[in-house]
């Protein structure tokens, strides 16, 4: 985690630590606009500067097309979001859409969760066997493989719905290919 770049959102923080953490183990730190107000840590401030303290202190990204995050996604190559949860409804699941609009590998934390874009490469990830995870397809999807979980895939479609979701690792390396789509990958923590 030591080169690790991080965006830190002015959600919630939750009461775990979690973001304090990740702030202190980051080596650049990205603060989206009213986070800024929330810690000094941070390396570089992005977005339209709606919700700090002192705008005038910054310069504003005034382009609408895009959220406070795609534009940091876009800039930055992230290893990790934090601070997305709470607030408004929207904004949470942007936080997921931000992810296939920049094409961005980065992981969202979320307190006991994590989530990340399958990349059209794939995606290889090594968790411990029981753990909870789910497959999240935003829009049609096609030829989808998932090994190493209780309910395997191969060369499957999905579209946007539930099929996917509560499946269970079996073995310590989880691999997942597709070949169009975009597809989200959420699997519980268990450890930072």
């Amino acid at each position: 985690m030591a080169d690790m770049v991080l965006v830190v959102g002015n959600g919630d923080w939750g009461d775990s630590g979690l973001v304090e953490t990740l702030i202190e183990s980051a080596q650049f730190r990205i603060a989206l606009d009213g986070a800024a107000d929330k810690f000094d840590s941070w390396d570089a401030v992005v977005g339209d500067m709606d919700s700090i303290k002192n705008p005038e202190n910054f310069e504003a990204d005034s382009n609408l097309e895009n959220s406070d995050l795609t534009k940091a996604l876009i800039q930055y190559e992230v290893d990790a979001i934090v601070g997305v949860t709470g607030g408004r409804l929207d904004h949470q699941i942007a936080a997921f859409t931000s992810l296939f609009e920049s094409e961005s590998d980065a992981i969202l934390y979320f307190d006991g969760w994590r989530a990340c874009r399958v990349n059209p490469a794939g995606l290889e990830i090594e968790l411990k066997t029981g753990t909870i995870c789910s497959l999240m397809p935003f829009g049609k999807v096609t030829d989808v493989t998932i090994t190493g979980v209780e309910f395997e895939l191969s060369s499957e479609e999905m579209f946007s719905g539930t099929r996917g979701v509560g499946n269970k690792v079996t073995s310590e390396i989880v691999n997942i290919t597709h070949e169009s789509g975009d597809l989200l990958f959420i699997w519980e923590a268990n450890e930072l």
